[in-house]
């Protein structure tokens, strides 16, 4: 038996309002999602609620009506569930994720493993969303429903992007994570667009964008400091991997990161080795990528989702481990 079961897809129309949007999404959906919000807000503190107001005046107010929408249909306060969209800020010790960027003769393939706490509730919650706009699809967040932050997407405008954690120091004054990665699916207009805006918005926080395009040579990774950045490509047509460290910035602070750490680089070690042989002519099979993905050098105990994306077919797939998916979770 596979260890990987394919999840669910949900299509949100981005023309209707914020509560009509959400209302059609069934109770089965947003039981999963009220689930997985009890269990990240028994983790984060209370006494940080003020900084969801504060990340609305940050924003512009841009998120507000969706976020209040989506806490009314789930049923929870609008502060919680924007907390929870913040969740990489708040818990980034608990966030790993490992990533290849592969040339194909199809174009770029990205894979990537999201590390996760609380893996079971994520896992049994995992929806691929996908917006459309005009009766056309605009972008795909491999999320949950109620889920408004990105951590991995891919736009129509041609391009994918995913998340890695990794310690770079804070800045409050920053732009959230998340909610910028959502801004890049909504707005980038292209590949090069999106590189450009990921690595100029000042952040709250250290992160790693891996991005790839429909071109072979559309595949970098943004390493970011709140304020600083670095762009990564590889040599040629080699893999381009990332976990959770930088490879050319210098890092200056590891705090609640050390965990992580402890893994990220014989993580990078073992995926760079499964792919050593791989020639861009070569064919990549989703399978391929999940058996890599599910390595038992590769995965981790927290690993909540596996995705696949190929921006030149604008082909998108979410999978969680099959052992902390119920029957009524993913199918």
């Amino acid at each position: 038996m596979l260890p990987w079961i394919e999840c669910p897809s949900l299509s949100l129309d981005l023309d209707r309002s914020p509560e009509d949007r959400i209302a059609g999404v069934s109770e089965d959906f947003l039981e999963r999602s009220r689930q997985l919000l009890a269990a990240v807000q028994a983790e984060i503190s209370g006494g940080q609620r003020w900084l969801a107001d504060a990340v609305h005046l940050r924003t512009a107010y841009r998120f507000l009506a969706e976020m209040k929408a989506n806490a009314q249909r789930v049923g929870v306060d609008w502060r919680d569930l924007t907390l929870a969209n913040l969740s990489y800020k708040l818990v980034v010790g608990m966030f790993a994720c490992s990533t290849i960027a592969l040339a194909t003769a199809e174009g770029p393939v990205l894979a990537r493993n999201m590390d996760f706490w609380p893996e079971k509730w994520l896992a049994r919650a995992s929806t691929l969303m996908q917006f459309t706009r005009g009766g056309q699809l605009a972008f795909v967040n491999a999320g949950w429903p109620g889920a408004i932050g990105v951590v991995s997407g891919m736009s129509v405008k041609g391009f994918a992007v995913v998340l890695n954690a990794v310690g770079g120091g804070s800045d409050k004054s920053g732009y959230p994570v998340l909610l910028h990665l959502r801004r890049v699916l909504e707005d980038a207009e292209s590949f090069d667009a999106a590189v450009d805006w990921l690595a100029s918005e000042r952040l709250m926080a250290g992160a790693l964008f891996t991005v790839v395009g429909t071109e072979n040579i559309q595949r970098v990774v943004v390493e970011r400091k709140p304020s600083a950045f670095v762009l990564r490509r590889p040599v040629g047509d080699e893999p381009l991997v990332t976990t959770n460290d930088y490879r050319m910035l210098n890092a200056s602070e590891h705090g609640s990161m050390e965990v992580l750490l402890q893994t990220s680089c014989s993580r990078f070690d073992v995926l760079s080795k499964l792919f050593a042989k791989h020639r861009v002519t070569d064919e990549v099979l989703d399978a391929q990528l999940l058996y890599a993905l599910t390595d038992p050098r590769v995965r981790q105990t927290i690993t909540a989702q596996h995705m696949i994306f190929r921006p030149r077919e604008m082909l998108s797939r979410l999978f969680a481990p099959r052992e902390l998916v119920r029957e009524d979770g993913c199918e």
